[in-house]
């Protein structure tokens, strides 16, 4: 009799240390999930190699970040000429660079979209000029080299919006505004040290965000 109560007392035991072990699984694992992970979304390791976004291509429906995609920074295409994402809206072919999505963030798309996990490429350079195309977020001193540069657009046929913040995201350093048709009378100068984030908004005649008309960046040459 001894001996079964001894028995039945072991089994308790271990199913209590099976049941505890599994409690801290499950704790680390939410902890990994809302601490570690959203932490890991910060310009300072912002690359390819940390990047946890994941391929998709889905159809009109409400996002939920960390069900239906991964959290990461995306580069999104619209597949259809009427898209719309997170009240975005995209013709066919636009591209919204290294947006990033954030767990248990939501939004809804309409259309076809394309999520393809962004590898922060350098931007195009030609004849010494540094040619910004696509809207959306990068980051100096890996897209973007640092320095002193002039700001211009090669169309006023989009309005521009560019906001540059410093190193924590919390506070706007500069920001440029032109109208559709606005004629600029002087130089923007612009001033981007590493680490600092650039946000570029480019919008037509139409509501649509506009993948023509480059932002053109030039060396300063009073720097």
């Amino acid at each position: 009799m001894l001996a079964i109560k001894h028995d039945y007392c072991i089994f308790c035991l271990n199913k209590s240390i099976a049941a505890l072990t599994l409690l801290v699984l499950i704790s680390g694992f939410l902890i990994y999930k809302v601490y570690i992970v959203p932490s890991a979304m910060s310009a300072a390791n912002r690359n390819t190699e940390n990047n946890a976004a994941s391929y998709k291509v889905l159809e009109s429906q409400n996002i939920i970040v960390g069900r239906d995609i991964d959290q990461g920074y995306y580069d999104i295409k619209a597949l259809d000429s009427e898209a719309v994402v997170a009240g975005n809206k995209m013709h066919k072919n636009a591209v919204l660079h290294a947006e990033p999505s954030y767990m248990n963030e939501n939004f809804s798309i309409k259309g076809k979209i394309e999520f393809k996990p962004s590898e922060f490429e350098k931007v195009v350079k030609k004849n010494q000029k540094i040619i910004m195309k696509d809207p959306g977020h990068y980051v100096v001193g890996t897209e973007i080299p640092a320095g002193n540069y002039v700001l211009s657009r090669t169309s006023d046929k989009i309005g521009v919006f560019v906001d540059i913040k410093d190193e924590t995201e919390t506070e706007s350093l500069q920001t440029i505004q032109w109208d559709i048709d606005e004629k600029v009378k002087k130089p923007i100068v612009i001033e981007l040290k590493k680490g600092y984030n650039v946000y570029i908004d480019k919008t037509g005649k139409d509501g649509y965000i506009s993948n023509e008309g480059d932002l053109i960046l030039v060396r300063n040459n009073e720097d």
